[in-house]
């Protein structure tokens, strides 16, 4: 197995727990084949699995949106998030349950591939980013620190158990062996390896 040497491995691994663990929530919180990733990118700045985190776009919302006052220029408080969750039909806490699932995903998977423990990998600068999006995500449908700390931990838990499944984790390096190393993989063929992966016998 050759990932293009060094550190990308780990890299590339990471950034596919990320994708399979999307692909594994297709048909929850308005994920969709065609919607849930919109590509992968290995090579400029830090490496990223790009996400439609909400169908933002979908008929409607930005007249009800403008409706109830929520203004595009101005984040929206936890009580407009709430109203336009309740547009799109999509359970706040069930959202970020997912989101999180996604994110710790990365981790878990490096921690897999490397032999270590995930807390290890999560608490490395490596991750800081998915951190904050961790933090934002639960801020955003109000829950407190305790709260977004015992839905973090179930989900992670959940995450590294995830990669013990021979189908995810043939997914998870199936993927990973394909992601170029330069330019983006665009997400439709990133759901397609996947889902090809997790069906092989």
């Amino acid at each position: 197995m050759d990932f293009g040497g060094g550190a990308r491995r780990g890299i590339a691994v990471h950034e596919s727990g990320h994708a399979v663990a999307r692909v594994l929530s297709i048909g929850r919180v308005g994920i969709t084949n065609e919607n849930a990733i919109r590509w992968i990118e290995m090579d400029r700045g830090t490496p990223h699995c790009s996400m439609f985190e909400l169908p933002l776009h979908m008929p409607g919302l930005k007249e009800f949106g403008e409706r109830e006052g929520i203004r595009e220029d101005k984040w929206p408080t936890v009580e407009e998030w709430r109203k336009l969750f309740s547009f799109m039909g999509i359970d706040p806490l069930e959202w970020a349950s997912v989101r999180l699932f996604e994110f710790a995903a990365g981790a878990a998977a490096q921690a897999k591939f490397g032999g270590v423990s995930f807390d290890s990998v999560w608490l490395d600068h490596g991750c800081s980013d998915d951190h904050q999006m961790a933090i934002e995500t639960c801020q955003r449908i109000g829950l407190n620190q305790p709260e977004a700390k015992g839905l973090f931990v179930e989900r992670s838990k959940e995450a590294c158990a995830v990669m013990d499944k021979p189908d995810v984790w043939r997914a998870v390096l199936t993927l990973a062996e394909r992601l170029p190393t330069t330019g983006r993989m665009p997400g439709d063929t990133v759901v397609s390896i996947v889902q090809n992966a997790l069906r092989a016998s």
